[in-house]
């Protein structure tokens, strides 16, 4: 077990998706305990809002539309995935747990540079989201 308030960063790519929500509430309250007051937390994860949009455009694409169900496949089912994202929700969840200065980011820019390890092939479908911890 990490002590309380030991790191001053936490980085998570495509992991809250494959976490039960409850699961995933529990992990982002750990990882609130184990950083240092002022750290911060930036996580990606596939992005409810790009599916959802891409789903009803091909929807309306009568060259697409028979198809256009594999956009929600791909998002709930593909690679083991047990809980679906926007940021309306992480920031909502995030709040609740104490974080603070929620914001959107994006693939390779974030508040700490030693956070940046996205993966540029994940960018078009990942949310990014940092948050802090209280000073």
């Amino acid at each position: 077990m990490c002590p309380n308030n030991a790191f001053d960063g936490v980085f998570s790519e495509h992991v809250l998706e494959h976490l039960y929500i409850d699961e995933a509430l529990l992990l982002l309250k750990e990882i609130f305990r184990i950083l240092k007051p002022g750290g911060t937390l930036r996580l990606s994860v596939p992005d409810l809002d790009f599916r959802v949009k891409e789903y009803l455009a091909d929807k309306q694409d009568v060259n697409k539309k028979n198809l256009a169900n594999e956009h929600i496949r791909k998002l709930t089912q593909e690679w083991l995935h047990l809980s679906v994202w926007d940021y309306d929700r992480l920031h909502y969840e995030l709040e609740s747990l104490g974080f603070v200065s929620i914001q959107r980011s994006s693939c390779g820019n974030g508040r700490d540079p030693l956070l940046l390890f996205d993966l540029k092939e994940r960018a078009f479908e990942s949310l990014y989201v940092e948050a802090s911890k209280p000073a």
